[in-house]
């Protein structure tokens, strides 16, 4: 399903999710009730996914993700570079928000577009779009804004599991709720990130898809 969209409302959508790179990011809360507590996801719970996918044991690139993920989610995913270069505002917004990409998502419409600086090198621009990916994986995108609670990170020890979002509405492909905390949601998507850069390099080589294999 990936790059099915329209010409007119993909345009629409890419130039929405352009002009919000200028706005100012809402922060992602819990809406009201909580669910178990969790730790992070690891490379062979990622394999599991992959395997849901149809991609364990097989070489990918984003695109390829891309389209294996929409189609278990039932929704078009698109992903596309702006020339940044033409729209210095654009670059502005992303480099003082610390971020390299950008997905939007319209879950009544079935449409995520992804949007990723043309001037970013190939390994950062693939890490980027995996990393949006990810999010929209764990379900992060199905989560109600609520500015009003505190978003900052907790002081004390880490622990090895945290706080997630019970998730009743949409469709996703992770087993576990959200995080609660937007940084522990980051962190995951980076995990996402490299664990899907690693799988689709290795393909059948990879250690945890053999894994798999002797599973099934």
């Amino acid at each position: 399903m990936f790059g099915e969209l329209s010409g007119t409302r993909s345009s629409d959508v890419i130039l929405n999710a352009a002009r919000a790179l200028l706005r100012p990011l809402r922060n992602f809360n819990s809406p009201h009730s909580s669910g178990p507590e969790r730790p992070m996801l690891t490379a062979e719970q990622f394999q599991e996914e992959l395997t849901l996918l149809g991609l364990s044991g097989k070489e990918y690139g984003p695109e390829e993700y891309a389209g294996a993920l929409g189609a278990y989610l039932g929704i078009s995913i698109a992903i596309h570079s702006i020339p940044d270069l033409h729209y210095p505002e654009l670059s502005y917004r992303l480099a003082s928000s610390g971020r390299m990409g950008e997905i939007r998502y319209s879950e009544e419409l079935g449409i995520a577009v992804i949007i990723v600086p043309e001037s970013l090198p190939p390994l950062v621009s693939v890490l980027t779009i995996f990393h949006e990916l990810g999010h929209l994986a764990a379900g992060d995108l199905l989560i109600e804004p609520n500015e009003e609670l505190d978003n900052a990170t907790p002081k004390g020890p880490e622990t090895s599991t945290f706080a997630t979002i019970h998730i009743k509405r949409g469709k996703r492909l992770a087993r576990g709720f959200p995080f609660v905390r937007e940084n522990l949601r980051e962190r995951e998507a980076n995990l996402r990130a490299s664990y899907a850069l690693t799988a689709g390099c290795l393909g059948s080589l990879s250690p945890y898809a053999l894994k798999m294999h002797d599973i099934l």
